[in-house]
């Protein structure tokens, strides 16, 4: 039986299930906490914030190599995971990609599906960002140069927070804060999600579906979306992607596939500065 597109049960299944497809997958979490450990002391200036009094929910900021007097600009990278599993400290060797080029980074942890909702688990991504931007002068953040990207699900929230209008969050703030935003095998229609088995963790209403899917949000006013996939992370990967540029084709580029990359080797390939997705984001910022 057909149960989205032309997808039966099993083959919608396979299409989001990363780890099936990655035989490996669990080597990459390992490398990914190796990188970590070696990234902290690469660069030992770094602090943990508490961005949400509320949850307790942190973010790590690590600084660039070489600090300057000036204001730096940031990245504030979101995890992937589907929303349910693992954290910001599987993700510290993003700042690799940006340390050496003047850029600060922010990981940032946020709370996992079923402990909070999917509105809720937003919610505590767009405080992030409003508490770089509040405490940026203290923080020796450029204000100016608030710039997001994310994995997998991290995508989704990238996407999410580009589409907000940061006054109804807090009417003290602009109404847009991001400069860029990039979207790794990003997940931007929560139709299919619902569909298939992470349902059964997930437990998506439509509601939660029409809202929180980023392809339903009207572009933005101003930023930009990237979109990148990977050459072989499968059909609807790609589709996802298709259908962010779609719903916006004013503020979000045509994906862009990286070869020859699977779902987990992409984020790893963050790890290496000169790599091509680093390359990317920091081309999406305008600065290299």
């Amino acid at each position: 039986m057909i149960v989205y597109k032309e997808y039966d049960q099993s083959s919608l299944d396979a299409e989001y299930n990363n780890q099936a497809k990655v035989s490996n997958f669990m080597s990459y979490v390992k490398e990914w906490n190796a990188l970590c450990d070696t990234t902290l002391h690469e660069y030992q200036d770094h602090v943990t914030y508490c961005y949400d009094e509320g949850s307790g929910q942190k973010l790590d900021l690590i600084y660039p190599s070489d600090r300057p007097n000036n204001p730096c600009p940031v990245q504030i990278f979101f995890h992937g995971g589907y929303w349910k599993a693992l954290s910001k400290d599987n993700f510290t060797f993003v700042a690799r990609a940006f340390a050496e080029h003047g850029i600060a980074t922010a990981i940032v942890d946020y709370g996992l599906i079923p402990m909070v909702t999917m509105q809720e688990l937003v919610t505590q991504c767009r405080r992030s960002v409003a508490f770089l931007y509040a405490h940026s002068e203290a923080l020796g953040l450029d204000a100016d140069q608030i710039h997001v990207s994310g994995h997998s699900a991290g995508g989704h929230l990238a996407a999410m927070c580009l589409a907000t209008d940061w006054t109804d969050l807090d009417a003290s703030l602009p109404a847009q804060i991001i400069k860029s935003a990039v979207g790794v095998s990003g997940l931007y229609n929560l139709l299919p999600i619902k569909l298939c088995f992470l349902q059964a963790d997930l437990k998506l209403d439509m509601e939660t579906v029409a809202q929180m899917s980023p392809v339903n949000r009207n572009e933005p006013k101003s930023g930009l979306m990237h979109l990148v996939v990977g050459s072989k992370e499968g059909d609807e990967y790609l589709a996802q992607s298709n259908a962010m540029h779609d719903a916006w084709p004013e503020k979000s580029t045509m994906p862009q596939i990286l070869s020859p990359y699977n779902h987990f080797s992409i984020m790893s390939s963050l790890a290496d500065p000169s790599s091509e997705l680093a390359r990317l984001i920091r081309h999406s910022m305008n600065l290299d």
